[in-house]
């Protein structure tokens, strides 16, 4: 039985299999895998074809979570044997790591906001960065945006990638470390530009393992309208243009707020937004999280390409996409697989919509990421050495 997994609220209906967009299960498929996941002596096609998408717990009709059962697998797989050294590079929490590495080529003016971020006390109302935005500071140098302040570093991931790969331990220690900082401080409301750190702040810390937090938290997009709403945001350029969308894994399981609230802020930014074959709850992960499995680059490349075909299908020169994470992902890949749409951040979108281009930061950033994990993360492939996260190295502030 999965640690996390609500076996009373499961009918063996099998909709979350049958709907998921990488399994291609049958109806029959689906249940036969999901009680063989429950009992532990089956769902073996789910195991090998998953690309850790999350949107079987957003397909489930009676929130079983059936997403905890795979993760739960993962987490014993990792308890008995480790990670592979070459995912380390990849990981929050580790050095080196490319995310560090990035902050060294940076321009002056984004060291400056990542100085800022850091020195900022975390009260009152506040934007949480994230690793992601921590890499792409520029998207957030915005006039219209000086009203909600900054606070946060790269000692406060939110842990999001060893959640998707099952390493519990590991989370448990990332939310007695985020309980603890945060404790005691007089935050009112905490802003996420990702919704993975949005759920993960939350829903999972507290749920699953333990955190606990007494702040609201609020996705950015939420923010953006209403002060739109309240007259303090105009859009003084609508763009008036077809874009399509890119919905994250994250957004799926949070549903409307995330999935509705962008595409409203897409249309008063005057942007027509033309579907995917598979939008919302359907759509196609960025393709980070195919590594969960195998914790190999083939994986990872194979969903990409995937997901950019079909965004490649609707016809429109540029996609959308609201998740930070999954805007350094596809941007990584499109100079893998050269060619097709422009992949901008609604925050670029935004600035140019009142009037500040954003500066043409993310092709050479996502170029020099690249190379980094080519150099440094894939000559390890070849090794079979393996490793325990024990402790979490966390930067000093």
């Amino acid at each position: 039985m999965g640690k996390f997994f609500h076996d009373d609220r499961c009918t063996r209906c099998g909709e979350c299999f049958t709907r998921c967009q990488y399994l291609d299960l049958s109806r029959a498929e689906a249940v036969e895998e999901i009680k063989g996941l429950i009992s532990g002596s089956g769902g073996d096609k789910v195991m090998k074809r998953c690309v850790s998408c999350y949107a079987c717990d957003a397909f489930c009709p009676t929130d079983a979570r059936p997403y905890s059962l795979i993760l739960d697998r993962w987490d014993q797989r990792y308890r008995k044997e480790g990670l592979p050294v070459r995912a380390s590079y990849l990981l929050p929490y580790h050095e080196p790591n490319y995310r560090g590495d990035v902050e060294k080529k940076m321009s002056p003016r984004e060291r400056e906001l990542l100085a800022q971020w850091q020195g900022a006390p975390a009260e009152g109302e506040f934007l949480y960065p994230g690793c992601n935005l921590l890499t792409t500071p520029y998207l957030f140098d915005l006039r219209v945006l000086d009203r909600l302040p900054v606070s946060g570093d790269w000692s406060l991931c939110c842990g999001e990638p060893f959640y998707r790969m099952g390493l519990y331990p590991v989370m448990e220690k990332i939310a007695a470390h985020l309980t603890q900082y945060y404790a005691d401080q007089k935050i009112k409301k905490m802003i996420f530009i990702c919704p993975a750190c949005l759920n993960m702040f939350r829903t999972v810390l507290a749920r699953d393992f333990g955190a606990k937090f007494d702040f609201e938290c609020e996705f950015l997009g939420t923010w953006l309208l209403r002060e739109m709403d309240e007259g303090r945001l105009t859009v003084t350029r609508p763009l008036n243009r077809a874009i399509t969308l890119h919905d994250s894994c994250h957004a799926r399981v949070l549903g409307d707020e995330i999935m509705g609230q962008t595409r409203e802020l897409m249309r008063r930014l005057g942007l027509t937004v033309v579907e995917m074959k598979r939008h919302h709850e359907e759509g196609l992960c960025c393709g980070i999280a195919a590594a969960c499995r195998t914790y190999l680059p083939h994986d990872i490349v194979l969903a990409s390409r995937r997901t950019l075909k079909e965004a490649a299908g609707t016809g429109v020169p540029e996609m959308g996409i609201y998740c930070t994470g999954c805007y350094l992902m596809l941007n990584i890949m499109r100079h893998v697989i050269p060619g097709g749409q422009e992949l901008r951040h609604t925050l670029e979108f935004l600035a140019e919509a009142t009037g500040q281009p954003a500066p043409g930061v993310v092709k050479p950033r996502t170029r020099g990421i690249l190379w980094n994990i080519t150099t440094k993360a894939i000559p390890k492939m070849a090794s079979l050495k393996r490793y325990f996260v024990e402790e979490l190295q966390t930067r000093k502030k």
